[in-house]
């Protein structure tokens, strides 16, 4: 626990909270408190080590024959944030990663970091074992690719002369494996998101990249909410959106993309710090210009140091969210202004409008979300690591007008009482409205790798039976409707676990205990949980029932297949056939229609539907 937390005084704690509502006194009296018991994060200019990196490819070597792929990706992805740009060891720690991605089947990502390797400048005496692998790639990917491979296999013929005895051996011995066109590991087939995801609606004249079939409403009962304005059928688009802001937890920092999300294999580094990577130069280069030209320093003064620990991503995930409306309005007088206009709208719904629109792209999305109210010490918790935060990037950027070296100017500088204001309602909108990223490790475990926030999903009421469900591309998620759902009706996600995962009786607790109501869904008033039998579907009329046995028939097929997929069969599933499937189980759900609801075929026909949602977020 904090330091401001374990001393035995409480007087000063009791005194601070006496003016919780004068955010400007919080902050003066905290500052030299934390100045005084020496509480401040140290400035780190610079965090790559040679050393380190040098000690991660090492690491690397010694497991490369015998851990599992994403384990050795993460380690030689680390290695490569560390190590100095334009290095001999991030040359290395290219061509180490792409070794292994060869030997994963991965042949495109380790094509990716060959090249890396030679761009950056690997050693002249090495390249011709780097020539060798980039023909072995180029063959497994397509055997009928035999110019590119010859120009390759001629490349490291010339090299080899460069290579002592020993290791020109090796190489010669490869570059005749190749000859005899021996088999290779089949290549992990990731399918292309674009195979799967739906178009952006553009009918809504009011909600940007939602369908018109829904609308934002408020009322004394549910607050804002979300309903749907016309039928909508399941496997209907509902919106795409992409997350306002995102941050990865630690251990997936070299895993996933700092500035989308994906699951990278080949990722590149910042050039300035070493704490995240990228999938590309490309969201490199976007995510500088976006966000971590400011961020950057701050990162790692807040995984430095130990103040942070419990909180780490809620402060980066607020940091964001703040440098995105920096960027956003250019100057901190403007985002002001704009702060001030918003609070002066007095509509519900209006205020989170920019224009005559809702865009959930743009800070008004943000600004207004609910937050709930907490007890002292949890806002003392909360708001310690924000005043932090304010000091670190006084001393990092020029946001305020100009670096401070000495954080008690700070005590009567305005902008810097107004960030930090600010700052402390964006940390209780993250605690209050932040959701998990669910990735799949692509070793059949869904993981949760960060925290994101999405102001247009946080609209969406909750139910333990959800009628809505998210399929992510990075940072963009589509929300499909799983079930048929009716005019008037509203859209639901889940903020807890579904109905089959606890008992009605834990997860009305659960609940409760984090966002203070009374879950009143139809499984929790009805009792669903694990065990519950649905009954069957009533008498259909003749033709219903004929067209519904059809597809029931092929149904069945599909869940087989899915069954199998899910418990690790190594049967391939090619990207038509999951959309067929999707069809088919829509299709299914349809032709039963929302009335029907729920009922035992419509209940197997929704959970195959996740089930493939889940199954394409591992494969692409």
């Amino acid at each position: 626990m904090d330091h401001l937390l374990r001393e035995t005084n409480a007087t000063l704690v009791h005194d601070i909270f006496h003016q919780v509502t004068s955010d400007e006194n919080f902050i003066k009296r905290l500052i030299p408190h934390l100045i005084a018991n020496e509480e401040l994060p140290s400035i780190k200019r610079e965090s790559k080590n040679e050393a380190t990196a040098k000690k991660k490819l090492e690491e690397g070597n010694k497991m490369i024959s015998s851990a599992p792929l994403v384990k050795l990706i993460e380690i030689y992805s680390e290695a490569i944030a560390y190590a100095l740009p334009g290095s001999e060891l991030l040359a290395r720690g290219f061509a180490n990663r792409s070794a292994a991605l060869t030997n994963g089947g991965m042949y495109k990502d380790s094509l990716k970091d060959i090249e890396r390797s030679f761009e950056v400048g690997y050693p002249d005496n090495l390249k011709a074992k780097l020539y060798a692998r980039k023909a072995k790639n180029l063959l497994a990917l397509n055997s009928m690719m035999r110019s590119e491979v010859d120009d390759s296999i001629t490349q490291a013929k010339i090299w080899v002369e460069k290579m002592d005895d020993d290791k020109k051996k090796k190489v010669e011995n490869s570059l005749d494996q190749l000859k005899a066109n021996e088999s290779f590991k089949k290549p992990i087939k990731l399918w292309e998101s674009s195979e799967f995801f739906p178009e952006t609606p553009d009918d809504n004249p009011k909600i940007l990249r939602a369908s018109g079939s829904i609308d934002i409403k408020n009322s004394k009962t549910f607050g804002r909410h979300i309903v749907a304005t016309k039928d909508i059928k399941a496997g209907e688009t509902i919106m795409v959106h992409k997350y306002y802001a995102f941050t990865l937890k630690s251990q997936y920092r070299y895993q996933y993309c700092w500035n989308c999300s994906r699951s990278t294999w080949s990722g590149v580094p910042c050039t300035q710090c070493s704490n995240v990577i990228y999938c590309n130069e490309e969201c490199r280069d976007t995510a500088w210009q976006n966000h971590h030209d400011i961020e950057c320093l701050a990162i790692t003064a807040i995984l430095d140091h130990s103040t942070f620990n419990d909180c780490v991503e809620k402060c980066l995930l607020c940091v964001r969210i703040l440098v995105k409306a920096l960027k956003e309005f250019e100057t901190v007088n403007a985002l002001y202004e704009k702060v001030n206009e918003i609070d002066s709208i007095h509509d519900p719904i209006l205020k989170f409008f920019t224009g005559n629109v809702y865009d959930d792209t743009k800070y008004a999305s943000v600004h207004s979300l609910f937050r709930l109210k907490f007890n002292p010490i949890v806002t003392m918790r909360l708001r310690l690591p924000i005043v932090r935060i304010l000091i670190l990037l006084s001393r990092t950027t020029g946001i305020f007008g100009k670096k401070f070296d000495d954080p008690t100017e700070l005590m009567n500088n305005q902008w810097a009482i107004f960030i930090g204001n600010l700052m402390f309602r964006q940390i209780e909108i993250v605690q209050t409205n932040a959701i998990n990223i669910i990735s799949n490790d692509r070793q059949g475990n869904l993981i949760n790798c960060g925290l994101y926030l999405a102001p247009l999903l946080d609209f969406c009421s909750h139910s333990c039976d959800y009628n809505i469900y998210s399929l992510p591309i990075g940072d963009i998620n589509a929300e499909i409707a799983v079930q048929p759902i009716k005019k008037g009706q509203q859209i639901c996600i889940t903020y807890g676990p579904h109905y089959r995962q606890s008992p009605a009786v834990e997860r009305r607790q659960s609940i409760q205990k984090d966002y203070r109501f009374l879950c009143q869904c139809a499984a929790c008033v009805n009792g669903w949980g694990p065990d519950y039998r649905f009954p069957p579907c009533a008498e259909l009329p003749k033709e219903i029932e004929n067209e519904l046995f059809r597809i029931s028939m092929k149904c069945n097929n599909h869940i087989s297949i899915i069954d199998r997929r899910i418990k690790g069969s190594a049967e391939d599933i090619t990207s038509n056939k999951i959309i067929e499937m999707i069809a088919d189980l829509s299709a299914m759900l349809n032709l039963l229609g929302p009335d029907r609801y729920p009922c035992q075929e419509m209940i197997v026909a929704k959970t195959e539907l996740i089930n493939l949602i889940n199954c394409i977020r591992a494969y692409i």
